[in-house]
C-alpha cells in the first residue's frame, strides 16, 4: 500500500491499519452532535492519534465509492 506523498516506500501493514468502530457519543467531534450515530476510522497502530468521523450518510458513500474503485490506485501507487 501506497501513502501519497511519502518517499514511495510501501507502509508496513504490521505497523499501520485502519480500523473502523460505530459510536453514539459524538462528544469528540461535536460539529456533528446531532447525528445518532458516527463512523470513527483511526489508525490501529497509533489509536490515540487522529481519528476521522464520518455520518451515516457520509459513510455510505465512502463504502460506494470504495467499491466503484474511486480510491483506487495506478501502477505508480498514485491516485489517478
Amino acid at each position: 500500500m501506497h501513502t501519497p506523498g511519502n518517499d514511495g516506500a510501501p507502509v508496513d501493514t504490521e505497523e499501520s491499519r485502519v480500523e473502523v468502530y460505530v459510536t453514539t457519543d459524538t462528544s469528540a467531534a461535536p460539529h456533528k452532535a446531532d447525528e445518532a450515530r458516527l463512523y470513527v476510522m483511526y489508525d490501529a497502530a497509533n489509536p490515540e492519534g487522529d481519528k476521522l468521523y464520518f455520518t451515516e450518510a457520509e459513510w455510505d458513500a465512502f463504502v460506494l465509492g470504495v467499491k466503484d474503485g474511486e480510491f483506487d490506485l495506478d501502477e505508480s501507487g498514485n491516485l489517478p
